[in-house]
């Protein structure tokens, strides 16, 4: 098992990813017994654990690598993505040594590179010069060089996480090597082609390389046009199989020899360089996607096609980096697809998209109007114009690679798809013809006279379309082109107006003067004015020369806001226009952060996150013991960090401003002093048990950040500022706590306090009172335990040679009533004691803090020494609380329970086989929360019945339990059953009992997303393998640590004849549309020590079914049970017991009309059946079983239950061993 000695942190924000259009991102699927869950190592090597039940929100926990298991975890989840820090990673995150994506697990899971999907970490090294990669990579493989980011892939295996990650401090970045993925009749006119093939302009002696799945090189359309193709992916050849680069390679140039020439590409003179970077399911990695552009840019590609992408960034990740060198270095234009993503609206463009010189597409329709895929500006990060052009993108027909079925298939040799994918190589082609009637122009050039030639959609902003649809036809004819797009950047109050210049290029004879009209607003709709202006109204451009105007944006004049607009020159014959954009933000000022100890000494913040309405200043950092200066605009800010108020980490210290208001340069100090202790009273004596946690919650404009930070309970109290009423926004403060009856009380007697303790772990705990002498044991060796039979020995070990477990066992073989081990000198905790950890040491083995442990010692030097022992095993209540504070955290935090803040829950766990324990856990989630991230398993003894009292209010709970022992503790439990998740009253009273008899399959009653339901042609079952007799309980086919999962079966029958079979009734059956008779069987058998009860079922369900319009609820009976047997589930033999029935539909149904309900009882495992009298008792029936004498039986009862309604649907159901006899 793991100990972990750590904080996870987790803040919450609001917050803003190229592939055929609606094709979603790939996302592990759902286990088939309809979880989700996940595991996936981090770059480190730590592993995070992500399930969601049915119906639920999710839970996340985080197990350390061997030998990290000190290490401190900062979590964020920000818009639905969590994302785990391990401490010692910050520092490089926040000099941006390391990307954060590797961390992101929301995204990691997303890609594919959650454990059960692949084992080994894609990365790209970033390395300085005379960095020896071969030295710092000995845990990793590496793979190409990428001299355009100065770079080489690499890939990590993750069982060797931990050892790469302790070996890369050399390596200048480590970044994900993100997937890409792949993002003609009418639409080549539609750009003007034909115009520019009837001026002589084809592409004839221009060169576009294709970067994307290949090519067919038998396809017709494509005979002679490519010249030279490489693979850079593992993929066996350059042969397209995905079908997606033959599509966009005829769309360049295709010849339409296979539709007798109807079916041209753009450029149909140019000649092709094809780069494989995509594999045969059309997704690749940046690094092929880097080498092959490298490749293209300098192989003599005039443009590269580039119909691919990732997520939207700033501009700054290694495609987009990469993309800008080469451009500069080659010329070379990179024409690349918008991405697909705008139906989520702006902020959506994808990299390589984002890159500075990238020659954006998105797409347009026939109409020309925008595509609702077509991936929207501005740029994440700086409000940057993109797109900046589009093109056709939507059914666009071209060329079908053999045996593919990408898009609507037309026939053999051509096929229909849209997206932005589409909509590149036709701006791709156009390049090409302009390359060819200007053979000197450089890619900018060739960028600029496309956007600014190109045509303008009415009712579109530039953040849409760039400069519009293209116009190869005008680019050709027209003579004038100016800037494409221009970025005033940051507009900033109390700065200089930003001032830029928009060139004019006349390729003409003849000079040109033009009229100058400049439209801009914000992206509210309020106009730019003076704000954004122009220096004059008309330019006069030379023949064969250039004249240049000037835009000025003046922060004095110009509104707040991300502004959009166009600049347009027209003379006779000449349109053009430039796409422009300006942020006019807040002024900057500098934060200056420090932090103080209780000493007013500086001191460590371990993490420190502050945040405001622009999630471009958002600070999440670390202080060092020194001090810490950014800059941000000026607004209101929210900020949270932990400060070591002390060494020895008993206490944690929360500094907590909601609300800074930046106006001006200031500086924060981060004092401890001014925390205050946060107390929970409970009724009755008790004490934390296992993981607490706390939180702070702000509302800032649209946003809506979360904190929280859970701590082991060595970790003795929780100190926090103290903060007035916010003025803005919503703000809430809390902490969520487990306590139970003090398991030790430990009074030297004669004294006045008691000793701070913890059992470790593996201990047996004490029961009852004892008063024992207490002696010295020295360092702990075996030679120090003399004459401590019958007593307490108190050992000061050797930090040196200090092994608590041998230390345990001598004080055994020695006769030792229970050993106290004093913290060893300088090891602050020591170790994270456990509270769930079976018992594996022979005698009660306890922690002391140190200066009270020599304190101790001290005494017993002097004078003869009693303890006074009071041990509680197994505590009779729990508290599982939720304190809250809203609007501030007030000087005294106190949160008191009562009956009025309060359910009471009086909870009966059942002895199932496990040996007298079990493990179970308590999920809380505030409204705002995703992921619960704090909860803990706790052991519980079995049978027993425990008062559990718990917090009322907006807190959504979820109970758990499994019915044996996990050793893995830093998990969510697996196995077991669920329960549906609920809030509670004050004052309410309720009985939970788990495991009652009888357990067997049915979908439970109050569990949301249990439904059953007829959709279309599908039966949409959702059946979980079991069920006690508690409404809501659930539990689903996993594997137990001693006999791996159940084996289970689902076949489905229409009219008699099979025609699904699945291995769970948890999933999507074929149904045909005619009414018809349905039977589902499914057949569930459980082999476990730890289950002795329900170890077979055979359950078949009969119910009439034929398409309805919309989805509708499936007649399938379930039975409920009522058994009268005791906490191990067993019932007296030799007597007589009735067993109630009950036949019911799921929730949202009316209740069956019943025909008739029969029942059998077995005492041989089903080999011989009894039938036993069922009567009728109001809406339920009875089944009277005489059960024989003990002898007669193998000491449990089977039983099988048919009922039929009055419609025709059935039920019966078999159920082995679903309840013991005694």
């Amino acid at each position: 098992m793991h100990w972990r000695s750590s904080v996870l942190v987790v803040a919450c924000a609001a917050t803003l990813v190229a592939g055929p259009a609606g094709v979603a991102n790939a996302q592990a699927a759902p286990s088939p017994a309809g979880l989700e869950r996940h595991s996936v190592t981090l770059l480190t090597g730590d592993v995070v654990q992500v399930e969601r039940q049915p119906g639920s929100k999710q839970a996340a926990t985080v197990r350390p690598a061997p030998g990290r298991e000190k290490i401190r975890f900062h979590q964020q989840e920000v818009d639905g993505h969590l994302s785990v820090f391990p401490e010692d990673v910050t520092a490089r995150l926040g000099s941006k040594q390391v990307d954060r994506t590797l961390f992101d697990v929301t995204e990691l899971i997303a890609e594919g590179y959650a454990d059960e999907q692949s084992a080994t970490l894609p990365l790209i090294l970033t390395y300085g010069k005379g960095t020896d990669l071969r030295k710092t990579t000995a845990n990793a493989e590496l793979g190409a060089t990428l001299t355009s980011v100065n770079a080489r892939s690499a890939r990590a295996a993750k069982a060797n996480a931990a050892a790469f990650w302790a070996s890369s401090g050399n390596i200048e970045r480590i970044s994900l090597d993100r997937k890409v993925r792949a993002s003609l009749d009418r639409s080549v006119p539609q750009i003007g082609a034909p115009e520019a093939w009837a001026a002589g302009y084809d592409g004839t002696g221009t060169t576009v390389a294709v970067l994307d799945t290949g090519y067919d090189p038998t396809h017709p359309d494509l005979a002679g046009r490519v010249h030279e193709a490489v693979n850079f992916t593992t993929s066996p050849d350059t042969t397209d199989h995905f079908g997606h680069g033959t599509h966009v390679a005829s769309t360049i140039t295709g010849s339409g020899a296979a539709s007798g020439g109807r079916l041209k590409g753009a450029a149909p003179g140019a000649k092709l360089l094809v780069g494989k970077v995509l594999d045969d399911d059309g997704f690749g990695y940046e690094s092929w996607v880097l080498a092959g552009m490298e490749w293209a840019a300098h192989s003599g590609a005039k443009a590269v096609n580039m119909s691919l992408g990732g997520g939207p960034t700033d501009g700054t990740d290694a495609l987009s980096v990469g993309l800008d060198a080469l451009s500069e270095q080659t010329g070379t234009l990179f024409v690349v697809a918008a991405g697909n993503d705008g139906e989520q609206g702006a902020y959506t463009v994808g990299s390589p998209g984002t890159a500075e010189a990238a020659l954006t597409v998105g797409a347009v329709g026939r109409d020309e109007s925008l595509a609702s895929f077509s991936s929207r500006g501005p740029r994440l990060g700086d409000n940057a114009v993109k797109p900046d052009i589009t093109a056709p993108g939507v059914g666009i027909v071209a060329a079908r690679a053999a045996g593919t079925a990408m898009g609507d298939v037309v026939d053999d040799h051509y096929t229909a798809a849209s997206g932005t994918s589409m909509a590149t190589p036709h701006v791709a082609g156009a390049v090409a013809i302009l390359a060819q009637q200007h053979p000197d122009w450089t890619g900018r050039q060739l960028k600029d006279a496309l956007a600014s030639t190109s045509r303008t959609a009415n009712g579109l902003s530039v953040f849409e379309q760039g400069g519009g649809r293209v116009d190869v036809a005008r680019a050709v004819k027209q003579p004038v082109f100016a800037t494409g797009t221009l970025d005033l950047g940051a507009v900033e109050d109390g700065k200089a107006p930003v001032a830029e210049e928009v060139t004019y290029t006349n390729a003409g004879t003849t000079p040109v003067s033009l009229k100058l009209a400049l439209d801009a607003k914000s992206l509210a709709g309020v106009p730019a004015g003076d704000g954004i202006r122009l220096g004059k109204s008309t330019v006069d451009v030379p023949a064969g020369g250039r004249a240049t105007v000037t835009i000025t944006g003046d922060p004095a004049k110009l509104a707040p806001g991300t502004y959009s607009g166009r600049l347009t020159a027209t003379a006779d014959g000449v349109v053009v226009h430039t796409a422009l954009g300006a942020d006019k933000t807040a002024p900057k000022h500098k934060v200056t952060l420090t932090a103080l100890d209780l000493q007013g000494k500086p001191t460590m913040a371990p993490w420190l996150l502050m945040y405001g309405e622009d999630y471009r200043y958002d600070v999440n950092t670390w202080l060092g013991g020194g001090s810490l200066t950014v800059e941000v605009g000026a607004g209101v800010y929210y900020l949270t960090a932990q400060v070591n108020g002390t060494e020895d980490g008993l206490t944690a210290f929360q500094v907590v401003q909601p609300e800074i208001r930046v106006t001006g340069d200031t500086t924060v100090v981060l004092d401890a002093r001014k925390a205050v202790k946060v107390e929970i009273q409970t009724p009755q004596p008790s004490e934390q048990a296992g993981i607490w946690s706390y939180y702070t919650y702000r509302e800032l404009g649209p946003r809506k950040i979360a904190n929280y930070a859970m701590q082991f309970d060595y970790t003795r109290e929780l100190r926090v500022t103290p903060t007035p009423k916010v003025t803005t926004g919503a703000f809430e403060f809390g902490s969520r706590w487990s306590r139970i009856a003090p398991p030790l009380t430990v009074n030297v007697l004669g004294g006045r306090d008691a000793l701070t303790n913890r059992y470790l772990a593996g201990s047996p705990k004490l029961d009852g009172w004892k008063l024992l002498p207490a002696v010295s044991a020295g360092h702990g060796k075996p030679a120090d335990f003399k004459n401590v039979r019958g007593k307490a020995a108190i050992v000061d070990p050797d930090p040196a040679d200090y092994n608590r477990d041998d230390v345990s066992r001598a004080a055994a073989d020695a006769g030792a009533a229970i050993v106290f081990i004093v913290v060893p000198d300088g090891w602050g905790t020591a170790s994270v004691p456990s509270i769930s950890a079976a018992p594996f040491l022979k005698i009660p083995t306890v922690q002391l803090d140190r200066d009270e442990g020599l304190a101790l010692l001290t005494k017993i030097k002097r004078f003869p020494t009693f303890l006074s022992l009071q041990g509680i095993a197994v505590s009779p209540y729990l508290y599982d609380v939720v304190q809250t504070e809203r609007d501030r955290i007030p000087d005294k935090p106190v949160h008191r329970v009562t009956a009025a803040n309060t359910a009471t829950v009086t909870t009966h766990y059942r002895q199932t086989g496990s040996g007298g324990e079990a493990k179970e856990q308590r999920f809380a989630w505030k409204p705002w929360q995703d992921f619960a991230v704090n909860e803990y398993q706790r052991l519980v003894a079995t049978p027993s019945t425990r008062e559990e009292y718990v917090s009322s209010g907006d807190v959504l709970w979820q109970h758990r339990v499994k019915h044996g022992l996990i050793w893995n503790e830093m998990s969510p439990l697996q196995g077991g059953m669920t329960a549906a998740p609920r809030t509670y009253t004050g004052r309410e009273n309720i009985t939970e009992d788990w495991f009652a008899p009888v357990v067997r399959p049915a979908i439970p009653r109050g569990v949301p997303g249990m439904d059953s339901t007829r959709e279309g042609d599908s039966l949409r079952i959702r059946i979980p393998e079991f069920a006690d007799s508690q409404a809501g309980h659930y539990g689903f086919n996993e594997g137990d640590d001693q006999a791996g999962p159940a084996t289970t079966s689902a076949k489905l029958f229409r009219d008699g004849k099979l025609v699904s079979e699945q291995p769970y009734a948890f999933g999507t059956f074929p149904a045909g549309a005619d009414p018809a008779t349905y039977r589902l069987d499914l057949s569930v058998r459980r082999d476990s020590p730890e289950w002795l009860f329900g170890t077979g079922t055979q359950t078949s369900w009969t119910f009439r079914s034929a398409r309805s319009a919309a989805p509708a609820p499936l007649p399938l009976l379930q039975l409920d049970y009522a058994v009268d047997a005791d906490a191990g589930n067993r019932l007296p033999a030799g007597r007589r017991a009735q067993v109630g029935l009950t036949a019911r539909f799921q929730d949202g149904m009316a209740a069956p009309d019943m025909r008739s309900v029969q029942a059998w009882a077995s005492y041989d495992d089903g080999r011989t059946w009894r039938a036993v009298d069922v009567r009728r008792t109001g809406k339920s029936y009875a089944a009277t079983i005489d059960h024989p004498s003990l002898g007669a039986t193998n000491s449990y009862v089977a039983l099988r239950v048919r009922a039929t309604d009055r419609a025709g649907n059935a039920v019966d159901q078999t159920v082995l061993r679903a309840y013991g006899l005694k």
